[in-house]
């Protein structure tokens, strides 16, 4: 009996892991500025792909309905390709820009250390169907709450998020209106033709502590100049804060300590 329920519990593993994963996030970038992202998976390899048709919202309608669309500068989707990994630190191969996307592209290496989250088994939700737990952690300077599911046992989830014992179908960074990926439909065993190694050879090739060293020159550049248009009698006193989740770095903590 033991060696019959053993058999079963194999094969149902087997099968879970051998499914072909598809999950539609809604990813609000900004108060008003919406996109689609989709997340696919097959065995270990995992890559999602966020459009480069922008949603914009009408902040001043009650009910916050879409009332335009536009295609982002060089219409062109944002990339972000890495494997199911048990590890404490993940590559992650993604794709952006510095300055404008329609002159600067870059495919980033980058890898991320495994963050320590808090399960909090007590709190759970149904997201697409499916049934999710709380879990909270602090992410590159950013506090976030994830709902994941133990339905779909992959350690993955949008943007660069993973390390949960389930797929993450909805993330948030906590007091924030934005910066939310809400899992809109998750399709199992998909029958769409995926390429989980897109050739980005016109892209120029960088690691991910010099693609920020750039970032951060240029809004430093952009801040300066910002004060120079400005009236002699105001004055701003500037702070480097990085736009978006990620604020600060492991190789910054490091040099901290």
């Amino acid at each position: 009996m033991t060696k019959i329920l053993l058999l079963q519990l194999t094969f149902l593993s087997g099968f879970l892991f051998s499914q072909k994963i598809h999950v539609r996030y809604t990813y609000v970038r900004s108060p008003i500025a919406t996109v689609n992202e989709d997340l696919y998976i097959d065995e270990n390899k995992v890559i999602s792909r966020q459009d480069s048709i922008i949603q914009f919202k009408n902040l001043g309608s009650s009910d916050g309905n879409i009332v335009a669309f536009k295609k982002s500068g060089n219409n062109k989707a944002f990339y972000c390709i890495s494997n199911i990994s048990n590890s404490d630190k993940k590559d992650f191969f993604f794709t952006s820009y510095v300055k404008d996307p329609s002159i600067d592209n870059y495919f980033i290496h980058d890898q991320v250390s495994k963050p320590i989250w808090n399960i909090d088994k007590n709190s759970t939700k149904k997201i697409a169907g499916y049934n999710c737990v709380k879990a909270t952690t602090t992410f590159r300077g950013s506090d976030v709450t994830a709902y994941f599911t133990k339905e779909l046992p992959y350690s993955a989830g949008p943007f660069k998020f993973f390390g949960l014992p389930g797929l993450i179908l909805d993330i948030r960074v906590d007091n924030k209106s934005y910066d939310i990926w809400k899992a809109e439909k998750v399709e199992v065993n998909y029958k769409e033709k995926v390429n989980f190694s897109p050739n980005f050879s016109e892209f120029s090739k960088i690691e991910m502590k010099n693609f920020i060293d750039l970032k951060d020159q240029n809004l430093a550049k952009s801040r300066v100049q910002d004060l120079k248009d400005l009236p002699s009698h105001i004055k701003i006193d500037y702070q480097m804060n990085r736009f978006g989740i990620e604020k600060k770095f492991e190789w910054e903590t490091k040099a901290e300590k």
